[in-house]
């Protein structure tokens, strides 16, 4: 099994995934509205940059390039996210769906490396297999029955799932050393 990331890069992207659920468990509204601000912050930085390199562009690469389009979108959109962040939050959803589309897709790549672990003859696949099902389960209930108290679930499903994926990394890092 080939591994795409290294054991550091993975505990960090699990506990930051537990933190978010914390966070989002504690303040599902505030933190949303600072997501969604600092996306629209971005887009804005994004959409500047874009217009700078339009205009310091020659007029015939300039003409090919696209940039004041990206550039003026990405303005408007991130003014939008902005000053609209309510509207984005009471609309949030059909995102809280594909979040739930999401964790299936991972639930089914955590259970891929599941079935790896177990045909290669590894011993210690029991983390994993449950950090897939929990996944699995996560991605079901918030695609089959979304709704506005999805907050504390999603925020539940984080925090558990980041510490499965925790102990899978702990547990997978050392049965490929003693293996």
């Amino acid at each position: 099994m080939e591994k795409s990331k290294s054991p550091i890069s993975k505990l960090i992207v699990c506990a930051c995934e537990v933190a978010v659920g914390v966070v989002l468990f504690i303040n599902p509204e505030g933190f949303t509205k600072i997501v969604v601000t600092g996306l629209g912050i971005l887009l804005c930085v994004l959409g500047a940059v874009a217009l700078i390199n339009y205009f310091r562009m020659s007029p015939e690469e300039a003409s090919l390039s696209q940039e004041l389009t990206r550039g003026i979108l990405a303005l408007l959109l991130g003014v939008f996210c902005i000053y609209k962040s309510e509207w984005i939050m009471k609309t949030f959803l059909p995102i809280i769906v594909l979040y739930g589309v999401a964790c299936l897709v991972v639930g089914v790549m955590k259970l891929q490396w599941t079935v790896d672990m177990i045909r290669m003859g590894m011993t210690r696949w029991v983390p994993t297999a449950i950090a897939a099902a929990l996944s699995i389960i996560a991605g079901l209930v918030i695609v089959l029955s979304p709704s506005k108290s999805m907050w504390t679930f999603l925020a539940v499903a984080l925090v558990v799932t980041g510490v499965a994926d925790l102990v899978s990394a702990i547990m997978g890092g050392k049965a490929s050393k003693s293996e």
